[in-house]
């Protein structure tokens, strides 16, 4: 692909036809343009009479075509985008990273003191002991560190992927976000001067031209790779991975002999496990539950027929099939039956 000459509309259209979502930037800016007077609070100086403090989310200047709030009203709709363009034709192009399903690990340049700490240096990363004095920097030199220590290979050279310089001489490397996962901004988490552009962040386009420089593309890669392995684990490490909640379930106890304390959490504990075991775990998961309930049932404590029975209530909620989950519960319960459990202040 050939990224148009630097007209803001040409490649703000020229990334939403690539499927990445877009939004305005202010004229020679690196921050989105002004939303409407309710939607923007103005500046001290100026404050807008009509602001109305609301959640951008829902904000209804999102269905009216309206750029308030930023990414938030990033699209890749090509009628939208020249009607914004029109209004203000020398914007810039911020590309919203978490619509557009992209990760950009952002490289600052800035020097400064350059921490003594390593875990400031690399945060939870074993560095060796032979680096240089005053061999780092700033953020490229946090970075090969990192690479080297990985024995990995330079964002940007293999596999190559986008690269954009920005006017302080640090590097935005695009990456899509691998299927079905999401990410958010953070910056320093993985290392010194390493800022990460995910989720609810944005980074500026290629083309872009603010009051401190362009944004130009550095050497011929014009496709965006799928984010390393190596980088993924480090980012998931460091937070950027974000993990859905998984909703908690709610399990029927049909027994008459629930008891309480501590049967009954045990219980709940091992039950809620089996339910929410995920593939490939299940039937162990299932049969360590069957062994640890098992043993009170040894003490007398809980009924054998009546645990089997919710035993498989929760391996259908994790779906497990029938055939295999009985074989698990029988052989688990016959297992921890052997092995009476000594309940907390009973006596020796």
């Amino acid at each position: 692909m050939t990224i148009p000459t630097p007209d803001p509309l040409r490649v703000a259209l020229w990334l939403a036809a690539l499927g990445y979502a877009v939004h305005p930037l202010a004229p020679g800016l690196k921050v989105p343009v002004r939303g409407c007077d309710r939607c923007s609070p103005g500046t001290a100086e100026r404050p807008s009479p009509t602001y109305v403090e609301h959640d951008g989310h829902a904000c209804p200047c999102h269905a009216a075509g309206r750029p308030c709030h930023g990414v938030l009203a990033a699209t890749t709709d090509p009628d939208r985008i020249a009607g914004w363009w029109a209004r203000t034709p020398t914007a810039g192009v911020g590309v919203a990273a978490g619509p557009s399903g992209l990760v950009i690990l952002d490289v600052d340049c800035h020097g400064g003191d350059v921490p003594t700490d390593p875990e400031r240096l690399l945060p939870g990363v074993e560095l060796p002991n032979d680096i240089a004095p005053g061999s780092v920097v700033d953020g490229r030199d946090v970075l090969a560190l990192l690479v080297e220590v990985r024995r990995a290979t330079l964002p940007g050279c293999a596999p190559e992927t986008l690269t954009v310089r920005t006017p302080s001489g640090g590097f935005h490397y695009w990456f899509r976000a691998p299927a079905g996962t999401a990410w958010r901004p953070q910056a320093g988490a993985l290392g010194w001067q390493l800022d990460v552009r995910a989720g609810s962040s944005y980074a500026v386009a290629p083309g872009t031209v603010t009051r401190d420089g362009a944004y130009t593309v550095l050497g011929d890669c014009r496709t965006v790779a799928e984010l390393p392995v190596w980088l993924a684990r480090d980012l998931e490490r460091t937070g950027h991975r974000v993990r859905p909640e998984r909703p908690r379930v709610t399990l029927p106890w049909r027994s008459r002999s629930v008891g309480s304390g501590y049967v009954a959490a045990a219980v709940e504990s091992e039950l809620r496990a089996v339910a929410e075991a995920q593939s490939g775990t299940r039937n162990a998961t299932l049969n360590r539950a069957a062994f640890n309930l098992g043993t009170l049932c040894a003490t007398g404590r809980l009924e054998h027929d009546q645990l089997a029975d919710v035993l498989r209530d929760a391996a259908r909620h994790a779906g497990l099939p029938e055939r295999e989950a009985d074989a698990a519960i029988r052989s688990g319960l016959s297992a921890g039956e052997r092995h009476p459990r000594t309940l907390p202040g009973a006596a020796a």
